[in-house]
């Protein structure tokens, strides 16, 4: 899934250019490893390490957000993983034909 996820990250970052950076894989699969939610702050730190900054965690989180990769319950609740109908064709590959058919 690993690699799925970075795919998809890449989709995003080099056609798609709404913000979404792949230095957001280290914390979209933790989220999908432990199938747990994060406080925002604990999910920039996982930006952090993957090196993007404070500022730069906040528009990443934005923008992954905007995109569904991300999903809250309320503007500043925690964080957990996203799967919107055009990351499926990354994800589950052949499994989706309607998300193939959107691409």
């Amino acid at each position: 899934m690993h690699d799925r996820m970075a795919a998809c990250l890449a989709y995003e970052e080099n056609v798609v250019k709404l913000g979404v950076r792949t230095e957001s894989l280290r914390g979209l699969h933790y989220l999908f490893a432990t199938q747990a939610e994060l406080e925002r702050s604990e999910f920039k730190a996982l930006l952090a390490s993957s090196g993007l900054g404070d500022r730069l965690g906040t528009a990443q989180v934005s923008a992954l957000l905007k995109r569904g990769l991300l999903a809250t319950d309320s503007p500043h609740g925690k964080l957990r993983l996203g799967v919107p109908q055009h990351a499926l064709r990354f994800y589950f590959p052949n499994l989706w034909p309607e998300a193939e058919a959107g691409a």
